[in-house]
């Protein structure tokens, strides 16, 4: 693979000197796209996590209206979180789709 986009004549190439590092945009697109599902997953556990914490707060509420209100705000938000996080992991595979571009994997 060429990296150069320099044409010498008689076919010959100019090679980089050692220590150069090598890359281009399919490095940079692969750290961007691991970058992103790396952020989606910690999203998603994370909006797990108060999902479930925002549950026991509830239970453990004891019928105290300020406590159950809280408890119930914190799960929205947890449920609103999630939805984003998964609407932006579609969001994003359907613009990797049309595009033709792999984006995220798993």
């Amino acid at each position: 693979m060429t990296y150069l986009a320099l044409t010498l004549p008689g076919g010959q190439t100019i090679n980089p000197p050692a220590g150069i590092p090598k890359g281009g945009i399919t490095v940079t697109s692969s750290v961007i796209g691991n970058a992103v599902t790396i952020m989606l997953i910690i999203a998603a556990i994370l909006s797990l996590i108060f999902l479930i914490l925002g549950g026991i707060r509830w239970i453990t509420s004891g019928g105290d209206k300020q406590k159950v209100a809280s408890a119930r705000s914190r799960i929205t938000y947890a449920i609103v979180g999630l939805v984003v996080a998964m609407g932006a992991f579609f969001i994003i595979n359907v613009i990797g789709y049309f595009f033709h571009v792999k984006l995220i994997g798993f």
